[in-house]
C-alpha cells in the first residue's frame, strides 16, 4: 500500500517536471539566428521595423532553416511591404507575421501592443496557443522613456509571459538616444523578467539572460 502511494506520488512528480519542461522550452538559438536573418531578407526593407511571429514550435527547434518554402508562406512579401512606408501607422496582420514601422508619434511597439489584450499582438497570440511567438525589432531596442515607461509595453510583455508556447524577444542595437542612459540595464531588465531577451547581429544571437549581460547593452 505505501510502495504503491510512493509510486504515484513520484509518477506525479516526474509528469509535473515534463510539463514545466515543456512549457518554458525555449527558442533554438542557431534557428532564432536563422529566423531573424530570414525575416530581414524576406521582408525588411532598411528603416526600423518590428515583427512579431507565431509559428509551430518545429520551426523554432534546432536543426530548422526557415526557407520561402517551410516558414511564413502565407505572409508574402508583396503584401507585407506596403505597410512599411515611412510613417505609416497601419499594422500588417497576416497569418502568422504581424508587423509595422516606426511612426515619429508612435512608438511601434505602441502599433502592435495597444490597445492592451485587443491588440494586434492580442490576435496574434490567440491564432496558435502552443505555438513559438518571437517579438523582433530590427534596427533598435525600446526606447526607454517613450516605451519601456508606458504602460502599454508593460501589459504587452504581460501578455506574452502569459503565452504558453515558446517565446524570444530580440532586438539588434540599444536604440542610439539610450546608449549612455545610466539606467538603460535595469529597463532592460524589465523586458526579460517577462521573456527571454536576445540581442542579434549577422548571423548570431546572444541570450542576455534574467539579469542582461553587459554585452547586450551596446
Amino acid at each position: 500500500m505505501v510502495f504503491a502511494v510512493l509510486s504515484r506520488l513520484l509518477l506525479g512528480i516526474v509528469l509535473l517536471s515534463d510539463i514545466q519542461s515543456v512549457s518554458n522550452e525555449e527558442v533554438d538559438i542557431s534557428t532564432l539566428a536563422r529566423i531573424r536573418v530570414h525575416l530581414n531578407l524576406k521582408y525588411t526593407y532598411g528603416g526600423a521595423v518590428q515583427y512579431a511571429i507565431n509559428v509551430p514550435k518545429e520551426q523554432c527547434r534546432r536543426g530548422f532553416i526557415p526557407s520561402s518554402f517551410n516558414f511564413l508562406t502565407k505572409d508574402m512579401s508583396s503584401d507585407v511591404r506596403p505597410y512599411f512606408q515611412h510613417d505609416n501607422k497601419e499594422v500588417y496582420q497576416g497569418t502568422e507575421l504581424t508587423a509595422t514601422v516606426v511612426h515619429r508619434d508612435a512608438p511601434y511597439e505602441h502599433l502592435l501592443m495597444n490597445p492592451p489584450n485587443k491588440s494586434p499582438l492580442t490576435h496574434l497570440l490567440n491564432k496558435r496557443s502552443d505555438g513559438c511567438v518571437i517579438f523582433y525589432t530590427y534596427r533598435f531596442s525600446p526606447c526607454v522613456d517613450g516605451c519601456l515607461n508606458s504602460s502599454v509595453m508593460l501589459a504587452g510583455l504581460q501578455e506574452l509571459e502569459n503565452y504558453q508556447g515558446m517565446k524570444a524577444f530580440v532586438y539588434t542595437h540599444t536604440h542610439k538616444e539610450d546608449q549612455n542612459y545610466h539606467n538603460l540595464h535595469n529597463k532592460l531588465k524589465k523586458i526579460a523578467e517577462h521573456v527571454p531577451l536576445y540581442q542579434c547581429r549577422g548571423r548570431s544571437c546572444t541570450p542576455c539572460g534574467n539579469h542582461v549581460r553587459s554585452r547586450c547593452l551596446r
